[in-house]
């Protein structure tokens, strides 16, 4: 008779965790100062994440995402004589259902994802003069907003045992300011 071992399942779940690091593009209206038309600005963003992937084809996943905090201050040519400032910073928490395609090349994956994410934008944008015209006031505006809000993106990954490497693209669709960001990302598959 032989002597058999206990088999002991390792990660059912396929739970991994993973940091990145891109660029993003922080995007939000400007409250009112239509002169403005809108505030687009490119930053370095971050992003952690921790995920399940039970079967090949599908997974979720939990994240936190850091868009960046841009400023802008210029000269506006309408009004002359007027300077803006706006400062935006843009934040999310999402949760997202990932799928898998199926490929036959076991080291790589290409894989969609949808979900839900919970958007914070703070805003704050003003005028103030800075040449002799005549100033009634000086206008500003301040909007702190948190939305839920459809999210979705796609990625390539390349795994390596249990190291993963990722390229992967994902949008916030937001009223008012839909961010957005190109990353590249390191999982670790426990």
């Amino acid at each position: 008779m032989g002597v058999s071992l206990p088999a002991f399942a390792d990660n059912l779940l396929g739970l991994y965790v993973g940091g990145g690091i891109g660029e993003s593009h922080v995007r939000s209206d400007t409250g009112g100062f239509s002169n403005l038309n809108g505030f687009v600005e490119n930053r370095t963003a971050w992003k952690a994440l921790v995920g399940v992937r039970p079967i090949s084809l599908l997974g979720a996943e939990f994240e936190y995402t850091d868009f960046g905090h841009p400023g802008e201050s210029s000269v506006g040519p309408i009004p002359p004589g007027f300077i803006y400032n706006v400062d935006v910073s843009q934040k999310a928490t999402s949760l997202f259902g990932v799928l898998y395609m199926p490929l036959p090349l076991p080291v790589v994956d290409l894989y969609g994802k949808a979900g839900i994410a919970r958007l914070e934008t703070k805003l704050n944008a003003s005028w103030r003069c800075v040449a002799p015209v005549t100033c009634v006031a000086n206008p500003s505006y301040q909007q702190d907003s948190t939305d839920s809000r459809f999210a979705y993106g796609v990625g390539a990954q390349a795994k390596f045992l249990a190291l993963g490497v990722r390229a992967e693209y994902e949008r916030i669709s937001a009223p008012g300011g839909s961010p957005d960001l190109f990353s590249l990302i390191a999982t670790w598959t426990f």
